[in-house]
């Protein structure tokens, strides 16, 4: 086998490059077990920090349901001030360490809002759910199904296991809310979307806002997309859409490939985002949360986010700069509202 002398000088240069890659410094090397150790402490710290961003949302969410049940039309339901989690809804690794902050098996009681407490009904973290109206809780699809009658008559009685042998019986008297859930999904991009009747924020929006003011809004508007049934027309607008592409494929011959079905949602889609921007800032001063702070928060986001400054052909969202002005206008409506002592509720057409 016979080698060029090109080869040679590859093989040489690439000896000097790894050779001089070799570590000068001799570092302790750490032991399986305390790495494990290390991996278990993180897993802890990142679940505690996710229970917390689903509380934090949780709150809000429930404080600006309550105050808008007026606005919500029928789409209404009782709640009863209280967060429950299973942790068999979390991943492998999550469920593994959950018993080590406080997380045991069943459906257990996590937050319990003040207002919702008395001496005779206090819920405690931790309380494992086991019977409600005598139907048997074990998981966190038999609780759903359990709490649907008391979602409707605004009673529940519970049974609790609160230590081993220690059960007693609770009943609580429930606050008409909307009929909206928010929750948290593990996502790092800064994003919230509704699906017409529940509420997502991105663990990088629960990072973005800066305080529970700006989460209101966030919330607030995701909760209009659903009271104003903006799912369900971009739905129909985009079927419609859907029908044209097939009729230019099937008599055309051409591949539109969705554009028709594309350009259908977009004049109703900047059109919903204003609406919700204006409903939802009625939901979060409804609620007593701070909207003068609303524009800023869009600046905010333009300062994150260059990108949204712009208006282009293509856009679904109204720009940064229309949203502050219209949040603005907005502001000044309620406030008028608000000095002339008349309902804070917006001007539905």
């Amino acid at each position: 086998m016979r080698f060029s002398t090109g080869f040679f000088w590859v093989a040489f240069v690439a000896f000097v490059l790894t050779s001089g890659c070799a570590t000068r410094v001799r570092r302790p090397a750490g032991s399986d077990p305390a790495i494990e150790m290390e991996r278990r402490e993180q897993l802890k710290l990142s679940l505690s920090l996710l229970l917390e961003r689903q509380v934090r949302a949780w709150k809000v969410g429930n404080r600006i349901r309550r105050a808008g049940a007026n606005l919500c039309a029928n789409d209404v339901r009782y709640t009863f001030g209280f967060f429950a989690v299973d942790r068999q809804t979390f991943g492998k690794e999550y469920r593994e360490i959950a018993g080590e902050i406080g997380l045991e098996s069943g459906v257990r009681i996590w937050e319990v809002l003040p207002e919702f407490q008395s001496p005779e009904t206090e819920l405690k973290r931790g309380d494992e759910i086991l019977e409600i109206d005598g139907e048997a809780v074990w998981d966190l699809r038999s609780f759903e199904r359990a709490i649907q009658g008391p979602f409707e008559i605004g009673q529940l009685r519970m049974k609790l296991r609160r230590t081993p042998g220690d059960e007693i019986f609770v009943h609580l008297d429930g606050a008409l809310a909307c009929d909206y859930r928010a929750g948290v999904v593990e996502k790092d991009g800064v994003n919230a979307f509704a699906d017409g009747k529940n509420v997502f924020l991105t663990t990088g929006m629960m990072r973005f806002v800066d305080s529970d003011d700006e989460l209101a809004l966030v919330l607030g508007h995701e909760f209009a997309h659903n009271r104003l049934g903006h799912l369900r027309q971009m739905r129909a607008q985009m079927l419609a859409g859907l029908l044209v592409d097939l009729a230019v494929a099937v008599f055309a011959g051409v591949d539109t490939g969705g554009l028709f079905t594309q350009l259908a949602r977009i004049p109703f889609s900047e059109e919903f985002e204003a609406e919700a921007d204006y409903v939802g800032l009625y939901f979060a001063a409804r609620a007593g949360y701070d909207i003068y702070m609303a524009p800023n928060f869009w600046r905010r986001m333009a300062v994150e986010h260059p990108g949204s400054i712009r208006e282009n052909m293509m856009a679904t969202h109204p720009s940064t700069p229309e949203r502050a002005v219209g949040l603005q206008k907005s502001i000044a409506e309620i406030e008028a509202k608000r000095i002339d002592d008349q309902p804070v509720i917006p001007e539905f057409k």
